[in-house]
């Protein structure tokens, strides 16, 4: 239903736009950059558009999601990487005192390895070997407090595994399992 506004001056009406035809379309990257620029624009548009997903590992993933719903895919991989990071600030400095390592973190882990998966389709020399090292430095901290304590950590070895083998040119021999 559209609002209408009155000009009592001409008795003239006019329909105002309202909802989603109001608003603009959400900035994205230009997919067609060269790799290397490309995956820079997507760190500035992650650094841009990251202030109303502060909160939560699953807010950030929010984040992701929405930028892989615009098809933002390199974004959309920094947004996951901070939720990844998040999850390692609670299970690693904060002694898993308010969350636990759970199936919960599932999708997060997911959701970074199909990213990096369209981001190596779509960008394959995009320089994403910051990005893979630090959640690898991540997820393998997280796994090895996980046997520390005793909880599982197979979804975060398999994590692991699999980004190892979507982006395996990028070196993490180096990354210690502390």
């Amino acid at each position: 239903m559209a609002l209408i506004k009155y000009d009592f001056g001409t008795h003239k009406n006019e329909e105002a736009q309202v909802g989603l035809f109001a608003k603009r379309s959400p900035k994205v990257v230009d997919g067609s950059l060269p790799d290397g620029p490309w995956l820079g624009e997507s760190r500035e548009m992650f650094k841009a558009t990251i202030e109303p997903y502060y909160g939560s590992p699953e807010t950030m993933a929010k984040g992701a999601e929405d930028r892989r719903f615009l098809a933002d895919y390199g974004t959309a991989l920094f947004f996951y990487a901070k939720s990844i990071d998040m999850l390692h600030t609670a299970y690693g400095f904060s002694g898993m005192e308010r969350r636990q390592p759970s199936g919960s973190d599932a999708p997060i882990i997911e959701g970074f390895a199909e990213t990096l998966s369209y981001v190596m389709d779509l960008h394959p020399q995009a320089p994403v070997d910051e990005c893979v090292r630090e959640v690898t430095h991540r997820l393998r901290s997280i796994s090895t407090e996980c046997d520390r304590v005793g909880v599982p950590s197979d979804l975060y070895r398999d994590g692991l595994d699999r980004i190892a083998r979507i982006a395996p040119h990028v070196p993490v021999d180096d990354i210690f399992w502390t």
